[in-house]
């Protein structure tokens, strides 16, 4: 249990009743998050996922991109990465790869931004919405 000094206020976790985990030992990793601004280099970079919310921030672009998510040995499923970017004067189109594996292709608006989050599915990144 943790408390806030400040505030004399309580927090912890209850764990759900769930049947299936039953006499089960179920560790769950610490949610942290984290902002990335990769450099593109030939309008490519790969992102190292490790942490239960990473924001990748791509800034104004003036071609298309490719970013390959590479998912850290402790990513858990549910795990959510969040791809922002924003078009110059031209529609600019975001490829999202797993390896060599397209898994994504986000769409460009002209002289807009886009944001679009993508979930863990503990072998795959799937675009949500």
């Amino acid at each position: 249990m943790y408390y806030r000094k400040e505030s004399n206020a309580s927090y912890n976790f209850v764990a759900p009743n769930i049947e299936k985990d039953a006499d089960k030992k179920v560790e769950v990793v610490f949610p942290t998050s984290e902002l990335v601004e990769p450099t593109l280099s030939s309008n490519a970079a790969t992102v190292k996922v490790e942490r239960s919310t990473t924001i990748i921030d791509l800034g104004t672009l003036s071609a298309a991109a490719t970013i390959t998510l590479e998912p850290g040995n402790d990513l858990a499923v549910g795990s959510i990465v969040v791809v922002k970017s924003t078009s110059d004067s031209t529609a600019r189109a975001v490829t999202v790869k797993k390896g060599d594996d397209t898994v994504a292709s986000i769409s460009g608006v002209q002289s807009a931004t886009v944001v679009k989050q993508l979930v863990w599915t503990g072998s795959t990144w799937v675009l949500i919405g």
